[in-house]
């Protein structure tokens, strides 16, 4: 996911400085604002992926910001991320309904939480690849792929932890499940393969 364009809207500075930095430390492009009326402006003036939005704020609250942007065709279809507490079931479900795809607790998600949901949401939302047509067909098999499961704290397992930055070691943070190592013959080189970690139970590639 890195390069995507996250703004993270949340009035209390301390949680606003923590996401921007989480979501920053994993490769994504972060401005933040403070209330409704500073998110509203620098969305207007500037591309974002994915709004990450709190519901209490001063001067504007979150479902403000959502029917504001639901009138505005620039930012009616900017996907949305609630940031709510305990207690306001009935405001995040009136959020929803003004086309948040999701929420967070505010209490239980830590940064780390707060980076895998944006990930996995922008994963989803992502335009599949076409269906393959007789002018675009499918590529012809190379030969079988494997799945592997990884022995974790073995070998370079604490390394490609690190490197990939996975959010639950070799578990799927969507369904927890655990992650397979899916080899796929390489094209170019004979006896070669490109490699990446699945979930065998959602089909989500890590």
């Amino acid at each position: 996911m890195s390069g995507h364009r996250i703004l993270v809207v949340e009035d209390t500075e301390l949680l606003r400085r923590m996401y921007h930095d989480k979501l920053v430390a994993d490769g994504f492009q972060v401005s933040a604002a403070a209330d409704g009326l500073e998110a509203l402006t620098v969305l207007r003036a500037n591309e974002f992926d994915l709004v990450l939005l709190d519901l209490i704020m001063p001067r504007m609250g979150g479902l403000e910001v959502l029917e504001t942007m639901n009138a505005d065709p620039r930012l009616t279809k900017i996907p949305v991320i609630i940031l709510t507490n305990l207690g306001e079931e009935s405001a995040i479900q009136k959020a929803l309904d003004l086309g948040a795809i999701d929420y967070m607790i505010k209490n239980s998600a830590k940064p780390a939480d707060v980076s895998a949901k944006i990930t996995l949401s922008l994963q989803h939302l992502a335009p599949k690849a076409p269906e393959p047509t007789a002018a675009t067909p499918a590529p012809t098999p190379l030969g079988p792929s494997f799945k592997v499961l990884i022995r974790d704290r073995e070998a370079d397992a604490d390394a490609l932890v690190a490197h990939a930055g996975l959010q639950r070691r070799f578990w799927c943070p969507a369904c927890e499940e655990e992650l397979l190592l899916e080899m796929v013959p390489n094209p170019t080189r004979d006896g070669w393969y490109e490699a990446h970690l699945v979930c065998t139970r959602c089909g989500r590639e890590y």
